[in-house]
């Protein structure tokens, strides 16, 4: 299967390689092997336009280089093109520009044309394509399914089984349905409940009439929303790091200067049109309601960068993990961090370490990317340039917890730290550790350079601001 960058790059070039001669979207079906009817719903959910009237407009754009620099008639330029007659030429031209072809050649006035469509580096997302944002309106819906509570720290991982549970196993219970194959996620957080977030998978439905006892009815209102569009391989492959990726692309949106809405925090819906599995591409669509960042009561940027110093001490603990000897670039640190949470590597941790290992100390329960020299401390005490080390992702547990099959551990003793809490964007402030020593060389402290790591709190890294940012700790044993 072609993937869906190459799909539609291939789609966009075979039009402009076929200007001239027979080009159409049954042609471009059967070049793809694809459907006629579903290469137009994917063409119009990327491109936001019918694929029909994108060959004709191009045609016709195309034409008007024959009309203005030779003496061809319009029966020769309608043939040369591949377009249908004469006279259907002259009233598509004129709906187009405005002008008949003839009136166009005499009097020489400036038309505007429809220019080719191009894929950009941008639009990749993983083995997919991302498209938007745009700010539309959604007039109010009603849906039904089965809302769930999920822990806050276990979104990443559960979110797509439950999506996937109940639109194979739930949906068909659900009468009136308005679009039985489209699955319509809604997630929403509960300040009240901050450690929980609540996920309701459904299907719309006309009215909130019959709803079968055990699911949930919820009306929508009419939103103004930021809408992102993703194309993907297949449904069942959408997992944690899909995603990821496109949550990547939402906190971007909310990090712009440029923009003028910020995304509302608290409920988002994912759109998943699966009514055409069978050829392999799911179209996946997010929106979330915005808000004009004139009627918020808030700076109009907040910039990167450490926000603050402080101290903080550890009881005696074990750390269990596993061990990378490495030396990561930015992306492979975010890269080992999903893997671990595809993997469920932390629960591992966490249920080995007993009900009370968030309480041992502040920010306990944090995921920890632990790095120190593989040799151990030079004489001066420093990391020097060449050296080996060890980068560790794992967990704080209580003293003597059991490690699982498969980890290792590192036992410290009672210890105090450093704390360089950097704020920003997800992919800028997990390379923040040289301005961390900078700053605290500034502050005065003295760091014991064989170790330190970056502490991955959930409550701060994980979920974003109104700003697309978030927070990381920097954290030195001093």
């Amino acid at each position: 299967m072609i993937k869906p960058y190459e799909l539609l790059e291939g789609v966009l070039s075979e039009i402009e390689k076929n200007l001239k001669g027979d080009i159409s979207d049954s042609i471009l079906a059967d070049k793809f092997s694809l459907s006629q009817g579903y290469l137009r719903q994917l063409f119009r959910f990327a491109f936001n336009q019918p694929l029909g009237t994108y060959i004709r407009s191009r045609k016709l754009a195309a034409s008007i280089d024959d009309l203005l620099n030779t003496d061809m008639n319009i029966l020769d330029i309608v043939l040369e093109y591949g377009l249908e007659y004469e006279q259907s030429y002259i009233r598509t031209f004129k709906r187009e520009f405005g002008i008949t072809p003839g009136e166009l050649r005499k009097s020489g006035h400036i038309v505007k044309i429809t220019p080719p469509l191009h894929l950009f580096d941008s639009n990749k997302l993983g083995d997919g394509l991302i498209f938007g944002p745009d700010i539309v309106i959604i007039p109010q819906f009603h849906v039904a399914g089965k809302k769930q509570k999920v822990p806050f720290h276990k979104i990443l991982t559960m979110d797509m089984p439950i999506a996937k549970h109940f639109f194979y196993n739930e949906r068909q219970n659900i009468p009136n349905a308005v679009n039985p194959d489209t699955l319509v996620y809604l997630c929403s957080g509960d300040n009240t409940d901050g450690d929980y977030i609540y996920l309701l998978p459904s299907v719309q439905v006309k009215s909130l009439d019959n709803i079968p006892e055990g699911y949930e009815p919820y009306t929508f209102p009419t939103s103004l929303c930021a809408n992102f569009r993703f194309i993907n391989c297949d449904f069942d492959e959408v997992n944690m790091h899909t995603a990821d990726d496109m949550f990547k692309a939402i906190d971007d949106f909310n990090g712009s200067e440029e923009q003028k809405y910020f995304i509302r925090r608290g409920l988002n819906i994912d759109k998943f049109d699966l009514s055409n599995r069978n050829e392999n591409y799911c179209q996946w669509e997010w929106f979330a309601p915005v808000i004009e960042k004139t009627l918020l009561d808030i700076p109009p940027f907040n910039p990167s960068g450490i926000k603050k110093v402080y101290k903080q001490e550890l009881p005696a603990l074990r750390f269990i993990g596993k061990k990378y000897i490495e030396t990561p670039e930015t992306e492979n640190i975010l890269n080992l961090l999903d893997n671990w949470l595809l993997n469920d590597w932390f629960n591992a941790i966490e249920k080995q370490s007993g009900a009370d290992y968030k309480t041992l100390f502040e920010d306990g329960g944090a995921y920890i990317n632990l790095v120190q020299k593989k040799e151990g401390p030079s004489k001066e005490g420093t990391f020097k340039e060449g050296s080996v080390f060890e980068h560790w992702m794992g967990m704080f547990a209580p003293k003597g917890t059991e490690v699982p099959q498969g980890f290792e551990a590192i036992d410290f003793p009672k210890s105090k730290l450093t704390v360089c809490s950097v704020y920003g964007k997800r992919n800028e402030i997990v390379n923040y550790e040289t301005e961390c020593r900078n700053k605290l060389a500034e502050e005065g402290f003295v760091l014991k350079n064989t170790r330190w790591f970056r502490r991955f709190n959930w409550r701060r890294f994980f979920e974003t601001d109104i700003y697309g940012k978030r927070t990381l700790e920097y954290c030195y044993f001093i």
